[in-house]
């Protein structure tokens, strides 16, 4: 058995190892691997060879070339092969005779080239029943060899063009088989036949891969340049979304520590304002023009005289400071520390920026001046305002202050801001007739070490702004339901 394998693939080694430049001629008669002719100048070769790799079913195109030298009509009517007088006649025989329309009709008598196609030997199946290998001499039984439909034409015509189609899966011999008179020749080449791919059956053959057949073998994984491609964006917006939520941090942080709003108690140019019990205001006499400390003195020192006129006058205080008026409110305090607590009540308090909030400026921390510098309204209060005679107010007046108190409020709650202490007296008129809230926030900057030194009549009006359910607490936490009341 040994030898017999050995033999056979000797043989097979013999017969298929052809390349483009090496083909094989044959005599018609009992043509096999012993009886080879010398071709005698016809030569053939691969224009368009079969394609390493085939899939079963499929079909696809090969062109060979076939050429007569000078020499092979020598040759040919020498021993036999065409059956003319001299080599002229033979070569115009095969150059310029037309072949019958039917390839069927085409022999050697009326037809140079009566027989042209491409044979296919599957190598699993070389050895036939009767034995032997594959070759052109094997008759088409449709299993261990095929070919494909026969043509037949000049010598002149030069390339033959055959439609391929190959089903055995496996390495495929594909043999290009010509007859001219009473020789034949035989170029060969060798596909391998890849079965067909068929998805959707369940099985995951090699040839399909899950980039042809996914229902069968899955998804692709995602190659290297496609996982860059999704996770460099990602990972710049990720990056982008810390940096920036970082960067808010730094500038919270930034704002938190910031300390620009601290105002030098000195650096504040004083005037000296008298509000009466009712919180109407009057400017005190004015006092010779200086920076200094002793004028700020002098200039108190005037309004505690003023006030001592009329038991019915107290003080609030404005001031010049970076070339405009301010509102001074001191706080009474024996000791003062810039605690974190502080430092957020200011912070939140600069964040805000309304038409109906009186801006906060700055402050001072230095005892015994502590105070809190805001925007100056010149129209004093809404309690001045209201109790003003001279004032005449319409009703659409009146709706214009509430409105823009309404509308002060609700951008405090909307910044989770309650005061606590709204009423007509902490709420100013500038001079376009804008009604501002002040005296918001800030809740343990404004604590002072001693109960206000209000009167009986103020103590009644605070009470009377004051929600029911807070009255009798001292301590409480000014919350929404409470300003709305």
């Amino acid at each position: 058995i040994l030898f017999f394998f050995s033999w056979q693939v000797i043989i097979v080694e013999g017969w298929h190892d052809l390349d483009n430049k090496d083909y094989d001629c044959w005599p018609l008669e009992k043509p096999d691997e012993y009886n080879m002719l010398d071709c005698g100048g016809l030569e053939m070769s691969w224009v368009q060879r079969p394609p390493e790799k085939a899939v079963s079913g499929e079909s696809f195109n090969v062109t060979y070339a076939v050429f007569a030298s000078d020499g092979f009509y020598e040759y040919a009517v020498q021993n036999g092969i065409l059956s003319h007088s001299n080599a002229a006649a033979a070569k115009e025989f095969c150059e310029e005779h037309e072949c019958p329309a039917r390839w069927k009709d085409a022999n050697g008598d009326n037809c140079c080239v009566y027989h042209a196609n491409i044979h296919s030997c599957p190598l699993a199946f070389m050895v036939s029943a009767k034995g032997g290998i594959c070759g052109p001499w094997i008759p088409d039984d449709g299993q261990i060899f095929t070919h494909t439909l026969s043509t037949a034409g000049k010598m002149s015509q030069r390339n033959w063009t055959a439609k391929v189609v190959l089903v055995h899966v496996g390495v495929t011999s594909l043999i290009a088989h010509i007859r001219v008179g009473r020789i034949q020749a035989a170029l060969e080449a060798k596909t391998t036949v890849l079965p067909a791919v068929v998805c959707g059956d369940g099985s995951c053959e090699e040839e399909e891969g899950c980039s042809i057949c996914p229902a069968d073998c899955g998804e692709c994984p995602l190659s290297v340049d496609v996982r860059i491609a999704i996770a460099l964006p990602i990972c710049l917006v990720c990056t982008g979304f810390i940096l920036t939520v970082m960067w808010f941090h730094y500038q919270k942080q930034k704002m938190l520590w910031d300390e620009s709003w601290i105002i030098d108690f000195t650096c504040i140019k004083q005037d000296c304002i008298i509000r009466t019990g009712t919180g109407s205001m009057m400017s005190a006499p004015p006092v010779a023009p200086s920076d200094s400390n002793v004028s700020c003195v002098t200039a108190l020192s005037s309004c505690t005289a003023a006030a001592n006129m009329s038991g019915k006058k107290y003080f609030t205080h404005t001031g010049r400071y970076d070339g405009r008026r301010v509102a001074i409110k001191k706080i009474m305090k024996a000791t003062f520390t810039l605690s974190k607590t502080i430092r957020k009540e200011v912070k939140q308090v600069r964040e805000l920026d309304h038409p109906n909030l009186c801006k906060f400026i700055g402050g001072c921390i230095e005892v015994p001046n502590v105070a809190i510098v805001t925007e100056y309204c010149s129209k004093g209060s809404l309690s001045d305002v209201l109790l003003n005679e001279d004032i005449p107010l319409n009703w659409g007046f009146r709706f214009s202050f509430a409105t823009d108190i309404a509308q002060g409020m609700a951008y405090l709650h909307h910044h989770k801001m309650y005061h606590g202490r709204l009423k007509s007296n902490n709420c100013v008129i500038d001079g376009r007739w804008v009604c501002k809230i002040a005296d918001y926030g800030l809740q343990s900057y404004r604590k002072e070490d001693s109960p206000d030194g209000s009167s009986s009549s103020q103590q009644y009006l605070i009470q009377i702004y004051t929600a029911p359910e807070i009255c009798t607490l001292s301590d409480f936490e000014p919350y929404s339901t409470s300003d709305v009341y």
